[in-house]
């Protein structure tokens, strides 16, 4: 289905205010691609188990792998769909196999969460330009997307928890029939529609 070039509504901010709203929610880093997979990290941390420890050392590592991965993508000439899905795969089955060479669980659900979150982030920061590849972007997968999914646009959930998704076509499935009933980029239906579970399911968990 094409997607409608919808309008955006715009608005105009105060610099210092915009400057302090990016500092409090980033922090004060001059790279964007460290803070928003670092805030990402935040939306799956929970999940995860390091028999006794707390991942810091892989984290930092999965930081510098998303943003050489992330940065070689942008730097591409031109993009389409299934080249942005393959780029996806091999990167999430990248991160899924350094966790497990470490013991650790660590799952496609765990890694799609981390490189859509990421992805968004840095749209949301905007230091980094990521217009190439907006439209293709994926949904962060969670159970508000998962509730809007069913009461928005009939889709039945692929499993009960995000976290546990081990199948990488069973994730993708579910992307493309987002993509399917959308007329917008999907990243822009998970924005408005993230929202609207999220304040009606205000003081819950998206676990």
């Amino acid at each position: 289905m094409p997607l409608i070039q919808e309008e955006r509504m715009m608005i105009t901010i105060d610099k210092d205010r915009f400057d302090f709203l990016l500092y409090a929610y980033f922090g004060g880093s001059n790279n964007p691609y460290p803070v928003a997979s670092k805030r990402a990290y935040r939306d799956l941390c929970r999940t995860l188990r390091f028999n006794g420890g707390d991942g810091h050392e892989y984290r930092e590592d999965m930081d510098a792998l998303l943003e050489k991965r992330i940065r070689s993508l942008l730097a591409e000439p031109s993009h389409t769909q299934a080249h942005y899905d393959e780029w996806h795969q091999s990167l999430c089955e990248e991160m899924v196999g350094y966790y497990h060479n470490r013991g650790i669980e660590f799952n496609i659900g765990h890694a799609q969460k981390w490189v859509n979150m990421t992805m968004k982030y840095l749209y949301i920061h905007g230091g980094v330009d990521v217009s190439s590849v907006f439209d293709y972007l994926h949904v962060p997968l969670d159970q508000y997307v998962f509730t809007a999914a069913e009461g928005k646009l009939s889709l039945r959930r692929p499993c009960a928890a995000w976290s546990k998704i081990c199948d990488y076509k069973l994730y993708l499935d579910f992307q493309k029939k987002i993509r399917a009933a959308v007329d917008v980029a999907p990243l822009r239906w998970e924005f408005q529609n993230w929202i609207e579970e999220a304040a009606k399911r205000k003081g819950g968990n998206s676990e």
